[in-house]
C-alpha cells in the first residue's frame, strides 16, 4: 500500500488517500494503480579533494519477494586526489533484512530490519559522454576499471548505515547516510471505455439473439420446360434439425406462386393448341 497526497490542479486542495495493489485511486476519468515499490539508499560520495560529488538516493531493483535488490552509484562530477577529472561507479546489492548466520547475502525477509549495502566500486570512463541513454540499474564497466586492495583483490565493502567506504589513494568515500522508499505509479485514462462496454453489450445480444433463429439457406432455380412454361424448383437446408423444412418451402412456393405474373391474354397453353397452330 502506498499513503499518498494529492490535489486536482495546481492550486487544487491537498487529499489524503490510500493506494493498494488492484485497488487504484479514482479521480475523474482516470486512474492511479501502484505497480511496484522498493528501497533507496541514500548516499554521498566525496572525490579526492574532500568536496561532495553526489548526495541522495538511489533506486535499486528488487530481485526476490524478500526485497533483496540490485543497483549502481554513478558518479559523473568528480576528481581525483591530484585534482584530475575522473568519473566513479559503485555496483552492488542493497539487502533490508542481512542476518550474518543465514550464511547468505540475500534478504531475510521483505523488512526493513538490518539494512546493508555490498558494494564492489569502479572509476573511468561511465559511458555517458556518447549521448545514449543507460539502464540506471546497471553499470557499464566497458571503459572502467575495479579499484584493488593492497593485495590486488578487488575493492568491496560492506556497508550499514552511518558507515563510510574509503577508496584506496585517497581517492575519496562513499558514506551509506540512510534508506529511503520508492514506488512505481501508472496513470490510465482510458476514455473509450464506455463505448467498448456498449460495444460488447451489444455484441453478446447479437450472439444470445443468434440461438434463438433458426437459420435456412434456400435455392430457387427458374428454368424453361420442354413445353414452353417456367419450371421453378426450390430447395432448402436447415441449420439445425427441424422437421418443418418441408412445411416452409411449401409456405415459400405458395407466396412464389401468389405473386408470380399472370399469362397474357393471347397465351395459348401449348398443351392445349391445336397442331401447327402459333405459340
Amino acid at each position: 500500500r502506498a499513503d499518498i497526497a494529492y490535489s486536482k490542479g495546481a492550486d487544487g486542495k491537498e487529499t489524503d488517500a490510500t493506494i493498494k495493489v488492484n485497488h487504484p485511486l479514482e479521480i475523474g476519468s482516470s486512474k492511479v494503480y501502484l505497480i511496484a515499490n522498493g528501497f533507496a539508499p541514500v548516499v554521498s560520495v566525496k572525490d579526492g579533494k574532500g568536496n561532495i560529488a553526489y548526495r541522495g538516493p538511489v533506486p535499486f531493483l528488487q530481485q526476490d519477494n524478500n526485497q533483496t535488490s540490485s543497483g549502481v552509484v554513478k558518479v559523473t562530477d568528480y576528481r581525483d586526489a591530484k585534482g584530475r577529472k575522473d568519473q566513479l561507479g559503485f555496483q552492488g546489492f542493497f539487502v533490508p533484512d542481512f542476518r550474518p548466520d543465514s550464511g547468505t547475502m540475500f534478504s531475510q525477509s521483505p523488512e526493513l530490519r538490518n539494512p546493508a549495502m555490498f558494494l564492489t566500486a569502479y572509476h573511468g570512463d561511465l559511458g555517458l559522454n556518447g549521448g545514449q541513454a543507460q539502464n540506471v540499474y546497471q553499470l557499464d564497466t566497458a571503459n572502467m576499471t575495479k579499484f584493488k586492495k593492497k593485495d590486488g583483490s578487488p575493492f568491496a565493502k560492506k556497508l550499514t548505515p552511518g558507515d563510510t567506504m574509503s577508496l584506496p589513494n585517497g581517492a575519496g568515500s562513499l558514506t551509506f547516510e540512510g534508506v529511503k522508499k520508492w514506488a512505481n505509479f501508472q496513470v490510465s485514462h482510458q476514455v473509450g471505455n464506455g463505448w467498448a462496454l456498449g460495444g460488447a453489450l451489444a455484441a453478446i445480444a447479437g450472439l444470445a439473439g443468434s440461438l434463438f433463429i433458426q437459420r435456412r439457406r434456400v435455392w430457387v432455380r427458374a428454368v424453361t420446360g420442354d413445353d414452353g412454361r417456367t419450371v421453378v424448383e426450390l430447395a432448402g437446408l436447415g441449420r439445425s434439425e427441424s422437421a418443418r423444412l418441408p412445411e416452409e418451402l411449401a409456405s415459400l412456393a405458395t407466396a412464389m406462386q401468389d405473386a408470380a405474373p399472370t399469362a397474357p391474354a393471347d397465351f395459348v397453353d401449348p398443351a392445349e393448341a391445336p397442331e401447327g397452330a402459333g405459340k
